[in-house]
């Protein structure tokens, strides 16, 4: 005979609700960089709350949104797509082509960031038009124990690595990281008291300043000079007992302004070093073979954020979009659909020229529009004369092999067009 349940018996229930507080957004120093980073390397009871409110008040700075932005653009601008050998899986290509999915990709390339990220994905929805996808808040997610919590200081919660679980959430990055930002914030921290100093120094010494003195001798004249300096208008001014003097150096305050903008852009600069691997793709460039290089570094690091999101989607989103009913075939997979490489203009040339002596003629009026070189149309005229009467000339030698068919004329012109257009580039250091 099987045993009743007791009325009375115990039952254990946890409340697991996640209890969302304000962003704190008061002024932050080196000081609270340095203990958010304590308290999150905790190794008894890691808690990231005081670093993530850290990187939400340096996520202002206009830069820093700057460089992270680019870098979001090199996952969601290539054109992305599920399928094999080139056919697209229909359904999770609508899927793809939503504004939801797009959120997918941006959460995931952000914990190269913020060193985490927990995404809820629920594409059940899809039927609908309107797939689910949030971020669980990053301080109520613990990486190291797969647990999110309800408190940032709780140790006990979810375990979002076990069914269901596992297919309703996708985790995105390392469980030790603490993203780029850990960097970034002492950069930002310094350069917003920079320019706080700055904009302090312009205040004083950027505007004029009006010099008022008194008789100390008489004291009425002292509120008869203030009333009459602020009502003349809201530039600076002083009120001096006659007799008095206030000094301002002028070396200090010319060395003072240009030392104020020079620590601002190099702040900016290593900003910019950090996030996106180089500064010319974010500033001026100095030179042509500069550039192609920081281009170069750019790229690598493009390439390496795809494959961060690939390998993420194809391990953990793949399995989820199965879990939850999409169709998928054997052999399918998310792929980046990889736009034709880009060549420096040296590249391109030496391959344009290859093609027009191997393979077949090209017009020299696409050599001046593409590389933007005039040509000499009178010098050009003599070397297609030149090119003539060689191509024209029989031999004299009745022993000689049996003269070549003569070049039609179009195309003798071209190759003098070409000539000259080479020597030109020549000229201009193409080839060195």
């Amino acid at each position: 005979m099987a045993k009743k349940q007791a009325k009375n018996a115990n039952v254990n229930i946890v409340d697991n609700t996640i209890q969302i507080r304000t962003l704190d957004r008061s002024r932050k120093t080196l000081d609270n960089w340095k203990t958010a980073m304590q308290s999150a390397e905790s190794l008894l009871n890691p808690n990231r709350q005081l670093l993530y409110n850290l990187y939400a008040d340096i996520m202002l700075d206009e830069h820093l949104i700057s460089v992270t932005d680019q870098r979001r653009l090199n996952v969601t601008g290539v054109t992305l797509m599920f399928g094999k050998d080139g056919k697209e899986n229909e359904a999770i290509g609508k899927l793809i082509d939503t504004e939801a999915f797009e959120q997918l990709l941006e959460h995931i390339l952000d914990s190269r960031f913020f060193g985490f990220s927990l995404i809820q994905n629920d594409f059940a929805t899809i039927i609908n038009e309107q797939p689910q996808i949030k971020l669980v808040p990053r301080a109520h997610v613990k990486p190291g124990f797969g647990i999110v919590v309800g408190n940032p200081g709780d140790m006990t919660g979810i375990d979002y690595t076990q069914p269901p679980y596992d297919t309703l959430y996708t985790p995105a990055g390392r469980a030790d990281d603490l993203g780029l930002l850990l960097a970034a914030a002492p950069l930002v921290l310094l350069k917003r008291g920079d320019v706080s100093d700055w904009a302090t120094f312009n205040e004083v010494f950027g505007q004029p300043l009006r010099v008022a003195y008194y008789n100390p001798m008489d004291p009425t004249q002292k509120p008869l000079l203030e009333k009459g300096m602020a009502e003349m208008g809201s530039m600076a001014y002083m009120i001096l007992p006659d007799g008095a003097k206030v000094e301002f150096p002028t070396t200090y305050q010319t060395a003072a302004a240009d030392t104020y903008e020079r620590f601002a852009n190099r702040m900016d600069k290593a900003i910019s070093k950090l996030i996106v691997g180089q500064t010319m793709t974010t500033e001026d460039g100095s030179s042509r073979s500069q550039s192609e290089v920081h281009e170069r570094t750019a790229g690598k690091i493009a390439q390496s954020d795809r494959r961060f999101a690939l390998r993420i989607l194809n391990s953990r989103i793949k399995p989820a979009l199965i879990a939850q009913g999409y169709p998928v075939g054997e052999g399918e997979a998310f792929s980046f659909v990889e736009e034709e490489e880009r060549l420096s203009k040296k590249d391109r040339l030496e391959m344009d020229i290859k093609i027009h002596k191997e393979v077949a003629p090209i017009k020299v009026d696409y050599f001046a529009q593409e590389y933007n070189v005039p040509i000499d149309e009178e010098a050009l005229s003599n070397r297609q004369q030149q090119a003539l009467q060689t191509t024209e000339e029989e031999p004299e030698d009745e022993e000689k092999p049996e003269k070549p068919k003569k070049v039609k004329q179009s195309a003798v012109d071209e190759f003098g067009r070409f000539m000259q257009f080479a020597q030109v580039l020549k000229e201009q250091g193409f080839f060195e």
